[in-house]
């Protein structure tokens, strides 16, 4: 019996399964894969809550475009599909739409990020000379791939909120002048003054 269990040892180590169960480390908290699957939720609910309020938003800006319409608040140049249009961009759910967007954005690019780390550090480590330093699987080796999917994961998350602030429209009325009059921002000329 002990002598099968040692030929087995043998026959394992001389295989590349064993290097790659040696170099991989067993991770006792929540695995990858579930919080991929946690995340994917996280998209879908931003999703739906997004759709949901767009279906809202747009049933508003008609209901809206008739109370100010019957009021005398709407001007006469402005017709009713430019102010749903304005009414839509202004109270639209833009938060849950970049957030789904950026939980989307993370899921789909953090297999393609895994393995484009995993090439450039293959590369690294056979350029190396195969330097044990920069082995697959050890210290080094799994703080490039740490750092590096957190780093894409922080851009991604920069580039969601940015795309957010960037495109942030101003308040009703003065998305209703840009419309009408158009130009820059009113306030722009008399920033020198103040």
């Amino acid at each position: 019996m002990r002598f099968r269990a040692h030929q087995s040892e043998q026959a394992l180590a001389s295989s590349d399964l064993y290097r790659y169960i040696v170099t991989m480390r067993s991770f006792d908290g929540i695995s990858f894969w579930w919080a991929l699957i946690m995340l994917g939720a996280l998209a879908l609910f931003f999703g739906a809550r997004a759709a949901l309020g767009w279906v809202r938003v747009r049933g508003d800006a008609s209901d809206d475009y008739d109370y100010k319409k019957g009021q005398g608040m709407v001007p006469d140049g402005l017709p009713r599909e430019a102010y749903e249009r304005i009414y839509k961009r202004v109270y639209g759910p833009r938060g849950p739409a970049h957030v789904a967007a950026g939980a989307l954005a993370i899921l789909v690019l953090t297999p393609v990020v895994m393995f484009a780390f995993e090439a450039f550090l293959n590369l690294m480590y056979n350029l190396s000379g195969q330097n044990r330093v920069i082995e697959p699987g050890y210290l080094v080796w799994q703080f490039f791939i740490f750092f590096g999917l957190i780093a894409t994961w922080v851009w991604i998350g920069y580039a969601a909120s940015r795309r957010y602030h960037q495109t942030a429209p101003g308040n009703l009325q003065y998305e209703i002048d840009q419309h009408l009059y158009g130009g820059e921002d009113f306030g722009a000329d008399f920033g020198d003054e103040l």
